[in-house]
């Protein structure tokens, strides 16, 4: 059996330059394996921090070498955090569900770019949506598609060939901090909703106190698949200029697991024995039972109206 864990032939580093103006005047902030594979730097003239050069290529080009029998034979015993934390997390999005029931009380078509499991496009399709999601994982869309009778299309945004104006609402959560062009991605977006359309779009945040406190050692930066770190302004700034005006930003929290805290708070520690040490203790104590909800104000839900 061919694993999907297999990785791919490195390439080399690529510089790229600031995706929201173009300019490729940036300060460093912190040098390559500091606080993660790649570089982050600031860009001098828009605020906006990203990888630069990047070690790798982007998730979306990594996830669609996965070979797909693999993943979904495999998910229960591979991936049985990713489905725990996809459940979990789903009464995160109630007040979502809420803002778009008011706005759109005769429902309509959802898409979910970046569907995963389908745990959240099952969540809105219980609600009376008609549903698709956007998944280049082939084998968590076999997933969704098997255990939760979902429709996907295994591919990427740009990929999927959505007809113009086709969509009532988009949901991305967690994904645009992935994409090798977000400016490019949100156009995308832009594109197949249907005018008055909804979009709404969570990411981490990066004008917070922790932040600030934690710099390097902060947990969403310290992912390697991250490549772009928005703050408030300048994921508004990227928005207005895919076309979108604003309607609302919420700062929200997570629901989670006792065991994913102590293993975020491994990652913050950048300590494999504080890792170890942490998951010995959260195993001991079957602490992945044990449920809470933590709110930081470190990230970001946008709810964006096409014109």
């Amino acid at each position: 059996m061919t694993s999907n864990l297999a990785q791919p032939e490195e390439t080399p580093s690529r510089y790229v330059k600031c995706n929201l103006c173009g300019s490729d005047d940036y300060t460093v902030l912190f040098e390559s394996g500091v606080a993660q594979i790649n570089q982050i730097v600031k860009c001098n003239c828009c605020g906006l921090m990203y990888a630069n050069p990047r070690a790798q290529d982007p998730d979306c080009l990594i996830i669609e070498q996965y070979d797909p029998d693999f993943v979904f034979s495999n998910l229960r015993k591979i991936l049985l955090q990713r489905t725990e934390k996809e459940e979990l997390q789903v009464r995160d999005y109630e007040t979502t569900k809420a803002y778009l029931s008011q706005h759109y009380p005769q429902k309509g078509l959802l898409v979910e770019i970046g569907s995963g499991l389908g745990y959240l496009l099952n969540f809105f399709k219980q609600d009376g949506w008609d549903v698709l999601g956007v998944e280049p994982n082939v084998g968590m869309c076999k997933y969704a598609e098997r255990e939760l009778g979902l429709k996907t299309i295994p591919t990427i945004l740009e990929k999927a060939g959505l007809p113009d104006e086709s969509a009532d609402t988009v949901l991305m959560m967690h994904v645009i901090e992935h994409v090798p062009n977000p400016l490019e991605t949100l156009q995308g977006v832009y594109r197949i909703l249907k005018p008055g359309g909804t979009f709404v779009l969570e990411t981490p945040r990066y004008d917070t106190l922790m932040f600030k406190l934690l710099g390097k050692r902060e947990r969403s930066l310290s992912c390697e698949g991250h490549i772009y770190f928005f703050t408030t302004d300048t994921l508004k700034t990227m928005a207005s200029k895919a076309g979108f005006t604003v309607e609302k930003v919420d700062y929200v929290g997570r629901s989670l697991t006792v065991n994913r805290l102590f293993y975020n708070l491994g990652v913050i520690s950048k300590s494999q024995i504080v890792k170890r040490s942490l998951e010995s203790i959260s195993k001991k104590l079957h602490l992945n039972k044990v449920r809470l909800e933590i709110n930081l104000r470190d990230m970001q839900r946008f709810y964006l109206k096409k014109d």
